[in-house]
């Protein structure tokens, strides 16, 4: 199960760093807007999907939730959505979809996705891909020691929210228990626009001042804010201000964009590694396309790592 945030195929550039394209101001009929309410409601239908095996995985319940229980969770989610759904939605032949038959659509995606995804605790295997590890973390701000054993480097966007929950719940984990074995490494990959895009560049401009992390942490932790404050640049400077550092020279530092090369870098390198959501993960060079896991899945790759150094050694 990859629990990350996907980033679209179509571009080999962040959706903020796009070559600008002409606004053309779409004309819907009604068959489009049909249509469109369809698409909704199935991409309602996988986020539900997701949020159940999020909540299973890291319940910390002994007892498996088995493929029945699952499935009748998510159908019993959506079905008030699919009650609530006018006008219905069209099929390939261009006429409507009644609530049966659409309900029937969701029972056979849910059922196909349910089996495909139930929660498990063995980690997903990595990729065959192995970097050496002073090119997958770059010149990029870490914690733990310089020389550790064990190197994790994250690639991450932060107005990703399974992002947000793997830096509250699984990091500080893996720092507690590792603490002379482990160096966590954090690069951008900026997948959700232009704020993305520009929130990288304001940690950047906080490390100029020795806050990196500061920055890292607050810009997370506004996840969880009641009226979660959109990134813009004010938002920017407003937490810089918070976090004590000259507003004037990080103002300066985000107006610039002098980072934006070094945001791209780190984009890039995420592409080339094979990511294409958020977060993804290189550990000792191998590339684990896995998200944001819970801390006993890293702690199995992370002592399988320190057991080859062990042998080496």
């Amino acid at each position: 199960m990859t629990e990350h945030e996907d980033v679209s195929p179509d571009t080999g550039k962040p959706i903020s760093l796009r070559d600008d394209t002409p606004h053309i101001t779409p004309t819907l009929t009604e068959s489009d807007t049909n249509h469109m309410l369809y698409l909704v409601i199935t991409a309602a239908v996988f986020l539900l999907i997701g949020l159940l095996i999020a909540t299973a995985l890291t319940s910390g319940d002994d007892d498996s939730v088995s493929r029945s229980e699952l499935r009748n969770a998510v159908q019993e989610a959506v079905g008030t959505e699919v009650a609530n759904a006018q006008p219905a939605p069209v099929d390939d032949e261009g006429g409507s979809v009644n609530q049966d038959e659409l309900q029937a659509m969701i029972d056979e995606a849910v059922g196909t996705q349910v089996q495909a995804l139930v929660p498990t605790n063995t980690p997903i295997p990595p990729t065959p891909t192995r970097i050496p590890n002073e090119i997958a973390f770059d010149d990029d701000a870490f914690l733990g020691p310089e020389d550790a054993p064990v190197v994790i480097v994250e690639f991450s966007d932060f107005q990703c929210g399974y992002c947000g929950r793997w830096y509250q719940e699984t990091l500080p984990q893996i720092l507690e228990a590792y603490p002379e074995e482990v160096k966590f490494v954090y690069r951008d990959f900026p997948i959700f626009g232009e704020a993305s895009a520009r929130a990288a560049m304001a940690s950047e401009c906080a490390e100029e001042q020795g806050s990196f992390w500061e920055m890292h942490n607050s810009l997370f932790n506004l996840l969880d804010e009641p009226d979660r404050r959109e990134l813009t640049d004010d938002t920017l400077i407003s937490v810089a201000g918070e976090i004590d550092l000259d507003t004037d020279a990080f103002s300066e530092c985000l107006t610039s964009e002098r980072y934006m090369d070094e945001v791209l870098q780190d984009y890039t390198a995420a592409q080339s590694y094979g990511f294409r959501g958020t977060p993804g993960f290189v550990i000792n060079g191998t590339v684990y396309t896995i998200g944001a896991q819970s801390f006993e899945v890293f702690d199995q790759i992370i002592q399988l790592e320190l057991a080859q150094v062990d042998t080496i050694s």
